[in-house]
């Protein structure tokens, strides 16, 4: 019996912990990064809302690896802020908005 209990609180403390993790925030809309074939060293990034409609697009130039996972949550959250904010994007410098977000040199 003695072991039971032991085993049924940790089973138990095991799966509140397990459910603590899985809390994710909710993104709105997604955004596409595009490279230019020609230079390299030029993307385009796309932001786009719930409905697939173009809400922000900005070119850099200068290089921006999206495979890394700072930038992916950098371009999330911008993304996020433009979805809740809709004139924001309208009111500021298109260049300053990635490269303030992402530290990136223009």
């Amino acid at each position: 019996m003695k072991n039971f209990i032991i085993t049924a609180l940790l089973v138990a403390a095991t799966s509140v912990g397990a459910l603590a993790q899985n809390n994710k925030p909710v993104n709105h809309g997604f955004w596409v990064a595009e490279s230019n074939t020609e230079n390299r060293s030029t993307q385009t990034i796309r932001f786009y809302n719930d409905d697939a409609k173009l809400i922000y697009e900005v070119a850099i130039y200068g290089k921006l690896d999206v495979r890394k996972k700072k930038n992916q949550e950098a371009l999330t959250e911008l993304c996020n802020k433009l979805h809740e904010r809709r004139d924001y994007a309208a009111n500021i410098d298109s260049a300053r908005l990635v490269t303030a977000a992402l530290n990136v040199k223009q």
